[in-house]
């Protein structure tokens, strides 16, 4: 396995390569301070595609920006889901007056950024009126790890994400909407399935090259099942099969009826699936080809398939990882499930230089911008979109939302309230602490009060605006995404969100002071908003054990009538119920989920976290 990098250290290796990856289409334009990619000579009047995810799996995404594919990718560091506000000004960066959609592989952290970006794209288009519609298309093909093992989360997310962001990209293309591209993009999903194989890990660089400490494979090993982060395969072989043997099984867990746990897709005879061998980075294109031919010969032969598309090639990789995936497509299901043609929709042309590469757009006169120019035209774009009060990139307290909605009766009392909620998250430091490192990483408690002293600080200096609810909770909101990362950031960024969302819904009077009632209503829609994010529930052990009953006991007294006091007090103590009650449950979500039975029981930090900032709210009172 190669150690030996030209970029020996990880550091600036994904800016450069994000600029590099525009150079080879003169319509792509890179705005390098939030490493985005962008058409910018997208047509306005067709919708807009964004994608992206972690570094390390070029060419996905930034390699598929381009006419007929995507719109807009976005990187993050690698093997690391890009934080929200990059993805933010993605959105703002994808010109388009008919709406976006949203594609992203299934990992947590892709999904939780991903989604919020989604949520205030929502919002946004919602402010400029007209027929713009947000769609999210969550990619997860993986059959490797089954159905048990993958719970809630579901499958992961590989070789399939190219290929629907293709399918999408020529749909778009044609006009479609972006209602009619999110059907087609779930039907996809629903009918692809993949494996991987690897013979060795990847190396990232700058990491530890010796076998032991980067978890290198013997000199003979195999592992089936490969992620595309350095994940461990599902089954080890210490002795590698020959080839046909390795295939042999490979092609049994894409296919097998009678494996319940990995029986994603049916394909009967007649089904004629795509097929696709994507090479993980490091595979040898002698190789790759002669694992194509091998797996047509097996289809026809084992299993009485003859694909009718074969798609050999560099799609998504694991960095420079010696292995390859296998992935089958029943494009027949999917027009029934849609009306799309799936062959059709991969046929049709792009100029995004890694799918087929560039045939046209240059001349004789170099055309190729610096990167400042780049940088120079990405500002310019983003100032008039968020000029304009509907951008989500950005300072969100300047935007259309933030004039909108109640007002707060008592700009000093909302002072406090913050004061005395990041305080607690302050104090209770130590305890989170100590049951995270019990039942977690150990980072739970630093995390929010990481985040409590930030927005204390903003607070202080004045940067969160006092005089209408929907600014401050923007004001709140803009700072978390700031400071809080991991999933409990992308969590909170989310309610937040949907706290704003629901202030204006419940107020249409721009003048009148947000009372419990519309708080709580506020809180009910942000607690919806996010359960279409994340699959945690009551019971799973997570901090939605105590925002759950905090957010529906607010709400309740709110259309009660109830006082701030008395509704406070009420939702306070459902969400200390709720939080004390995880001491009893098993982890289902999250890395506490990877983590042994412990004898000493204690509340899941998250829920305990949750519990005290809800608390110093209500001593404000």
């Amino acid at each position: 396995m190669a150690t030996k990098h030209i970029f020996e250290d990880a550091a600036g290796l994904v800016d450069k390569a994000v600029l590099g990856s525009a150079l080879l289409n003169p319509s792509l334009r890179v705005y390098a301070p939030h490493r985005v990619v962008y058409d910018a000579e997208h047509a306005r009047n067709k919708v807009a595609l964004i994608a992206g995810g972690g570094a390390g799996h070029e060419p996905s995404f930034t390699g598929l920006v381009g006419k007929g594919l995507l719109t807009v990718a976005v990187s993050g560091d690698i093997f690391a889901s890009p934080s929200a506000a990059q993805i933010l000004s993605g959105v703002d960066l994808a010109a388009t007056d008919k709406g976006l959609v949203v594609i992203v592989n299934n990992y947590t952290g892709d999904c939780l950024n991903f989604g919020l970006a989604a949520e205030k794209a929502r919002s946004a288009y919602k402010g400029e009126g007209g027929d713009k519609h947000v769609e999210m298309v969550i990619v997860g093909d993986d059959v490797a790890v089954g159905r048990t093992k993958g719970g809630l989360v579901g499958r992961r997310g590989l070789t399939g994400a190219p290929f629907v962001c293709k399918a999408l990209g020529a749909a778009a293309d044609a006009g479609q909407d972006a209602k009619t591209l999110g059907k087609i993009g779930r039907a996809i999903v629903n009918n692809v399935v993949t494996v991987g194989s690897s013979l060795d890990h990847c190396h990232v660089p700058g990491r530890a090259k010796s076998d032991e400490e980067r978890g290198a494979l013997g000199p003979d090993a195999i592992e089936i099942g490969m992620g595309i982060h350095n994940e461990p395969g599902v089954k080890h072989i210490e002795k590698k099969p020959p080839a046909n043997e390795l295939l042999t099984e490979m092609l049994s867990l894409l296919l097998n009826p009678n494996d319940k746990e990995r029986a994603f897709v049916p394909f009967e005879k007649e089904s004629d699936p795509v097929l696709v061998v994507n090479n993980l980075g490091g595979m040898s294109n002698l190789e790759l080809a002669a694992i194509a031919a091998e797996v047509e010969s097996k289809l026809l032969k084992e299993w009485q398939l003859r694909p009718v598309r074969v798609y050999v090639g560099t799609y998504i990789t694991s960095l420079n990882a010696p292995g390859f995936n296998i992935s089958l497509f029943n494009h027949k299901r999917v027009k029934q499930e849609s009306g799309a043609n799936l062959l059709e929709l991969l046929d049709a042309p792009t100029d995004a230089a890694h799918w087929v590469g560039v045939g046209h757009g240059w001349s004789n006169e170099s055309k190729v911008p610096t990167p400042d120019e780049q940088l120079k035209q990405s500002k310019a774009t983003l100032e008039q979109k968020q000029k304009s009060g509907h951008g989500v990139s950005g300072s969100a307290t300047e935007g259309a939302a933030a004039s909108s909605g109640p007002v707060n009766s008592d700009p000093e009392l909302t002072r406090k309230v913050i004061a005395n909620a990041c305080q607690a998250v302050i104090d209770i430091e130590p305890t989170l602490t100590k049951y995270d490192t019990i039942v977690g990483d150990g980072d739970a408690g630093e995390t929010l009060r990481g985040c409590g002293e930030a927005v204390l600080k903003a607070l202080n200096n004045n940067e969160i605006p006092l005089d209408r609810a929907t600014a401050t909770v923007l004001g709140i909101g803009q700072v978390t995404e700031s400071n809080m990362g991991g999933t409990s950031g992308a969590i909170y960024a989310l309610f937040f969100t949907g706290l704003v969302q629901g202030l204006l819904e419940s107020c249409q009077d721009s003048s009148q002071p947000a009372t419990v009632k519309n708080w709580g209503h506020a809180t009910a829609v942000a607690l919806r908003s996010l359960g279409n994010y994340t699959p945690a529930r009551p019971g799973d052990r997570t901090l939605v054990d105590a925002l759950d009953p905090f957010a529906k006991t607010l709400d309740q007294q709110g259309q009660q009538g109830k006082d701030a006091k008395s509704a406070l007090s009420a939702a306070v103590d459902a969400a200390k119920q709720g939080a004390e009650h995880t001491r009893d449950l098993t982890a289902r979500l999250g890395r506490a989920t990877y983590v042994g039975e412990t004898s000493e029981k204690v509340p899941d930090p998250g829920a305990w976290g949750v519990w005290a900032l809800a608390e110093g709210i209500a001593k404000s009172f």
